[in-house]
């Protein structure tokens, strides 16, 4: 198959083809007419569109499963066989987002997450360099594991670690709140439960770096709804591009997502691309809006994304959002967020409204 992203010219080219497929003048409507999706068609492709860029980012490389022996423990069997199991995924990535390569001095993100009831597993360590980067024992003096504590050693220069884990809360009598806990040198930060249903943060550190997380409701067995990760810069050519993973409620990569971003011709900021299963096998077009964001920017380096999965026909079937830090270089910056499918799906406008 034809490399997608390569039939796309400058980034006024990407102007002329977003702008262009509709014929409305209303800046507030993107579906307006809507005609294609620049030059990506509902066809099939090479799996990651057979571009070794994507295959690195959704590959075991850039992230390596992790074996938690804590999963085993009395607590995650007892919430596993609850009749409503209270589990999260969750995914905290951190350090220099935007992948500067004049950064080169380390900075040490060593730290720990605590939940004040359950028990935490890690399932995928993020870009972890042997020797460098790695987990702390998990049990005390005694020699018991302790779940509701996860530590960490990491350290960055111009690029980020992370850990993706679910974390396993019991049911109580009580009317216990129940929070999770960030805790390193740059920043202390707490989530209740109810707010680990919509977790969909990037806050800024400084000179580059930044932390994000998000978390989901764990579901087996939907392919309804999820997340995403991955990369999103300007390349060599000075286009905005995109290209990541698509990942189930389980935790698990379903396909890869490729796409470009930047401004139409009545001076929006855009995005458009498309979604494939593991296989190559198409699955849908995204496309929408991003902007930058008061509270995550640094020199409009950061912000949210929003829009729409349309199907083969063109009819939304979903909706996707986020947030990302912008890369300057080759393969930098970074973009995480959750899709779901099937229901409630709004008309989009340039403002971020769901």
């Amino acid at each position: 198959m034809r490399k997608i992203l390569l039939i796309f010219g400058i980034l006024a080219a990407l102007s002329l083809v977003i702008g262009g497929c509709s014929s409305s003048t209303d800046p507030a409507d993107i579906d307006a007419d809507l005609e294609d999706f620049g030059a990506y068609k509902a066809t099939d492709e090479e799996p990651y569109f057979g571009d070794p860029d994507v295959e690195e980012v959704a590959s075991a490389e850039e992230e390596e499963e992790y074996n938690d022996p804590v999963a085993l423990s009395p607590i995650v069997d007892s919430v596993e066989c609850a009749e409503r199991p209270d589990i999260f995924c969750l995914r905290m990535v951190w350090g220099n987002l935007e992948r500067d390569s004049g950064v080169t001095e380390l900075t040490d993100w060593s730290g720990k997450l605590t939940i004040n009831r359950g028990a935490i597993v890690v399932t995928h360590l993020i870009r972890f360099e042997p020797g460098q980067d790695y987990l702390l024992p998990r049990y005390n003096e005694e020699g018991y594991y302790v779940p509701e504590e996860l530590r960490w050693v990491s350290q960055t220069s111009c690029h980020y670690d992370g850990i993706a884990s679910k974390l396993f809360i019991p049911p109580s009598v009580t009317d216990e709140v129940v929070t999770v806990t960030y805790e390193s040198e740059q920043l202390t930060i707490s989530f209740t439960m109810g707010e680990l249903e919509e977790l969909d943060t990037l806050i800024t550190i400084g000179f580059g770096n930044a932390i994000s997380f998000q978390a989901a409701r764990f579901d087996p067995t939907s392919k309804l709804h999820g997340s995403l990760a991955g990369r999103w810069f300007r390349n060599e050519n000075g286009q905005g591009v995109f290209y990541g993973k698509w990942i189930s409620a389980a935790g698990r990569i379903m396909g890869t997502i490729k796409g470009q971003w930047g401004i139409d011709e009545n001076g929006r900021q855009v995005f458009v691309g498309k979604w494939i299963d593991v296989t190559g096998k198409f699955q849908g077009f995204v496309k929408g809006f991003y902007s930058s964001h008061p509270t995550l920017s640094n020199l409009a380096y950061g912000g949210r994304f929003w829009g729409r999965i349309y199907n083969a026909d063109s009819e939304p079937i979903g909706l996707l959002k986020g947030h990302y830090r912008r890369g300057n270089c080759y393969k930098g910056g970074y973009f995480a967020g959750r899709w779901r499918i099937g229901y409630r799906i709004p008309v989009i406008s340039a403002n971020e409204t769901f």
